[in-house]
């Protein structure tokens, strides 16, 4: 009967625990909702316009300082317009790998030249027969989220494929989207292929602003939070963060998974991952102070609204689940697949894993679902780091900042002022962590601490943290 009191009463803690920390995450919630995002000013830009005159945007080049601060407020506001019109051609460019890698609406092999024998007549047999199977399911997407978004991006196009002339038109924007990233993809290897005779440093500086002319990609994967973990581990042992210290998290870019560029796997509801790796992350090495709080700045209307709506997901029968697929013949290391099997431990359970389609191919998967109170405590805003800054009070600011796989979609200039945003939002002390080499102005260190992380024996990531000066 004890033994019965004493677990009533954990369950009894564990629900008032759950309760405060909701209310406390609803609060938080609703508090930086009201909090409006600032445009960087002229005033405020000025270090990084100075420090970089030979990397500024042509309309502001050449310009004496009067001409800068007039003309300033209008290049912000294109600049805004412009990068949201980026997301677009992002969003083509997930349809694509949707149509080339799915599984949920065909039954055709994902048209993956690496993992298939066939000759190059039969896979393009196999990408047209996935072309019209595709176009033939978003006619009825049922409750499949991504045929959904499908038939909403085809039908703002004038190629909703439920006629025959639609059908015709929406095969074309599919077939002229997937030359336009055939061209890109030849351009990037162009672009490192050209940097590699230089050495490291200057592959790192081609990658560091690889895609600054592409389409925005929401897509997400855990390889990125594998990177920043061991960042993490690094930045532990040497004490740069201390024990329990980090309160206030920003993620810039948290993404969506909506089909993997490599593999396509669908088979699963779309899910972030980011904001759960760190939260996990930061929670078994000790870092994540009691009341843990995290805020993600994004521009992807798709991202943001996936995030307002995840508490509600999380509250259902089924709970928040991410699916966490391995493909089995990548020669991961050791420590890849360590990560793989112990990501979300202490933020989750572990539940039977969803079931994928034999077509799908030869993986493993780990399904777990996130604590309902770990989900309320992401906070989404609509954010565009390069030209927006919260105006944070002193204790509001953020202990660790962190961007994977974003600041390549920049130049240099937009990368310095994307991070001087990140800066002014940072506690004295606080660390910007980015898988991206930047030039930094003051108040960050003008060097970074780097770190390069295996993936495989030929892949890798090279992370970066950067400090902002001063003490608390």
């Amino acid at each position: 009967m004890a033994r019965t009191r004493r677990r009533n009463s954990a369950a009894a803690i564990t629900a008032l625990v759950f309760l405060s920390t909701a209310i406390v995450a609803q609060s938080l919630r609703l508090a930086l909702l009201a909090q409006g995002e600032a445009r960087v000013t002229f005033e405020q830009a000025a270090p990084v316009l100075q420090a970089l005159p030979s990397n500024l945007p042509t309309a502001l080049r050449a310009r004496s300082t009067q001409e800068m601060a007039r003309l300033w407020a209008s290049w912000v506001e294109r600049h805004d317009r412009d990068v949201r019109a980026r997301l677009e051609r992002g969003d083509e460019d997930s349809l694509v790998n949707f149509w080339l890698y799915g599984t949920s609406f065909t039954s055709q092999p994902p048209a993956v030249a690496r993992a298939s024998p066939l000759s190059a007549a039969a896979l393009d047999v196999i990408i047209k027969d996935r072309l019209e199977g595709l176009l033939d399911r978003v006619t009825r997407p049922g409750d499949n989220e991504r045929l959904q978004f499908a038939r909403r991006m085809l039908a703002a196009r004038n190629a909703d494929p439920t006629d025959a002339p639609g059908r015709e038109r929406a095969r074309r924007v599919l077939l002229d989207t997937r030359q336009r990233m055939i061209r890109e993809f030849a351009g990037t290897d162009q672009t490192l292929a050209a940097a590699t005779p230089g050495g490291t440093a200057v592959v790192t500086a081609a990658n560091a602003t690889i895609f600054r002319d592409r389409g925005l990609s929401s897509d997400t994967s855990i390889l990125s939070d594998y990177s920043v973990q061991v960042a993490l581990e690094t930045i532990a042992r040497q004490n740069t963060l201390s024990p329990g210290s980090v309160r206030r998290v920003a993620i810039v870019g948290p993404g969506l998974d909506f089909t993997n560029k490599a593999d396509g796997y669908d088979y699963y509801p779309q899910q972030t991952t980011q904001p759960f790796a760190l939260i996990n992350t930061l929670r078994r090495l000790g870092l994540a102070a009691a009341d843990l709080q995290v805020t993600t700045f994004d521009i992807n209307l798709r991202v943001n609204d996936h995030l307002r709506n995840a508490p509600v997901r999380a509250a259902s029968s089924s709970g928040y689940l991410v699916s966490l697929p391995l493909a089995a013949r990548e020669g991961w290391t050791s420590a890849v697949e360590e990560y793989w099997q112990q990501w979300g431990n202490t933020i989750g359970d572990e539940v039977t894993a969803v079931p994928a389609p034999a077509v799908a191919g030869v993986f493993k998967t780990r399904t777990v679902r996130i604590q309902p109170a770990v989900v309320s405590s992401i906070v989404p805003r609509d954010l565009n780091i390069v030209v927006d800054r919260l105006p944070l009070a002193s204790d509001e600011r953020f202990d660790l900042v962190v961007a994977t796989n974003v600041l390549f979609y920049y130049d240099v200039f937009e990368q310095a002022l994307a991070a001087a945003n990140v800066a002014a939002m940072l506690k004295p002390g606080g660390l910007f962590v980015t898988n991206t080499a930047i030039l930094p102005t003051p108040p960050l260190n003008a060097s970074a601490s780097y770190l390069r992380v295996a993936h495989t024996a030929e892949r890798y990531d090279e992370m970066f943290w950067y400090r902002r000066q001063g003490r608390e």
